[in-house]
């Protein structure tokens, strides 16, 4: 009987360590070598919040969206319009600064070129300007900064619209005689 207590504990014994790899401790881990040729992109969480009045990604997108419209409905708001856009410019600014990498702050800053577009003034212009020369920097390989790139070589940013003709006043119509047009045939008149 002890021979058997002691075959059946060296029985246990190796399996115990022969599945003991299997049970490893797993909190240890390896270091690999980092991937040279891929720098990875941190994009900014959607529930993170950025500037002094934390504004997170959407409400960003929003405030530009929002005052612009807003710009183009009341003019005369500009001042209480350019408040809401520099918090946003803030927000941005924080963003960039988090995740340097981050392509969403590619399209809002392109938002925001769009939104000094609309205003027609040099002031206006100059910031679209250089909007667009710091997403240009900042993130050129994106989509965004594809596009500023050609717009700006094309000397389209920052720079007036151009002049509209004058509206021509429309002429005097007789509204008792019908209109003609050239390729109509004119009215037969009935002899008796």
């Amino acid at each position: 009987m002890k021979h058997e207590a002691s075959f059946v504990s060296l029985i246990f014994a190796a399996s115990v360590a022969l599945a003991a790899p299997a049970f490893a401790d797993t909190t240890q881990t390896k270091h690999e070598p980092e991937q040279p040729h891929a720098a990875k992109i941190k994009i900014a969480p959607a529930d993170e919040y950025f500037g002094k009045l934390k504004m997170s990604i959407l409400g960003i997108a929003n405030t530009i969206k929002d005052q612009g419209l807003k710009y183009e409905r009341q003019p005369e708001q500009l001042a209480n319009v350019m408040n809401s856009i520099n918090f946003a410019i803030d927000a941005i600014h924080d963003w960039e600064r988090k995740y340097p990498k981050d392509p969403w702050v590619a399209k809002s800053l392109f938002a925001l070129e769009r939104f000094y577009e609309k205003i027609d003034s040099d002031e206006g212009r100059s910031r679209a300007k250089s909007t667009m020369v710091w997403l240009v920097h900042d993130f050129p390989d994106t989509y965004y900064g594809r596009t500023g790139k050609k717009e700006l070589a094309e000397g389209k940013v920052g720079v007036p619209p151009p002049p509209t003709a004058a509206p021509v006043a429309p002429a005097a119509i007789d509204i008792t005689k019908p209109v003609l047009s050239e390729t109509s045939p004119a009215p037969q008149t009935q002899q008796r």
